[in-house]
């Protein structure tokens, strides 16, 4: 005897119309992460953390793992490596990077625990904090600075090779070919102002960094 598809085995009929799927779990919005505390708002005192240079981000990391293990969110809220954007002109070529601002050590938010103190200083890598036999520390208006410096709408430090009073020879633009020397120092602004002789006569100039050389 042929089964009829459409009945079960009670004999009843089989309902085939299709079911409309339930979606709410598959779009149920996924959880947001509480929003971070600014650090200029952070509840405990700032220290400094002395690190063999190096370990500064395995530090850092160690640090994190160690907030996890023993329960220390409670204690210690922020663990931070002062970084700042520079540009560098040096040999008529300029780049941009990131760096530490202070090498060799890492900067915690935390309250004062000996516990926590106790399992930071275990770290592979850590030499000690920084106090007179005792963490200290960090001056609130000192660690504003600090934290100023870091901030998202900093302009970039600009470092350069070239010294008042040095000869350079200007590569580029309409005054090319002629040597001069550096009057002026315009970090801030990319330029250094030089004077060359024009006709005989000395005239200021207003140049940028990679409009001259070292004059050798």
């Amino acid at each position: 005897m042929t089964e009829d598809n459409n009945i079960d085995v009670s004999g009843a009929p089989v309902d085939t119309a299709e079911k409309p799927v339930d979606t709410s779990v598959l779009t149920a919005p996924a959880e947001t992460p509480a929003p971070e505390t600014p650090l200029s708002e952070l509840k405990g005192d700032w220290f400094i953390l002395h690190v063999f240079t190096g370990y500064e981000r395995k530090v850092c990391t160690a640090i994190e793992q160690k907030i996890k293990e023993f329960h220390l969110d409670d204690r210690v809220h922020k663990v931070l490596i002062p970084e700042e954007d520079v540009i560098e002109v040096k040999n008529n070529k300029r780049r941009e990077h990131r760096r530490m601002m202070y090498p060799g050590y890492v900067f915690i938010n935390m309250e004062k625990d000996d516990e926590a103190w106790y399992q930071i200083r275990r770290i592979n890598g850590v030499s000690k904090f920084v106090g007179a036999g005792f963490p200290e520390p960090v001056p609130e208006k000192d660690m504003q600075r600090i934290l100023n410096q870091t901030g998202e709408d900093v302009q970039p430090r600009t470092e350069i090779d070239f010294e008042v009073n040095e000869s350079v020879k200007v590569i580029s633009g309409p005054f090319r070919g002629y040597v001069g020397e550096i009057k002026e120092i315009l970090a801030e602004r990319g330029k250094v102002k030089v004077m060359i002789s024009i006709f005989g006569r000395s005239t200021p100039m207003e140049l940028d960094f990679n409009q001259i050389e070292k004059n050798t």
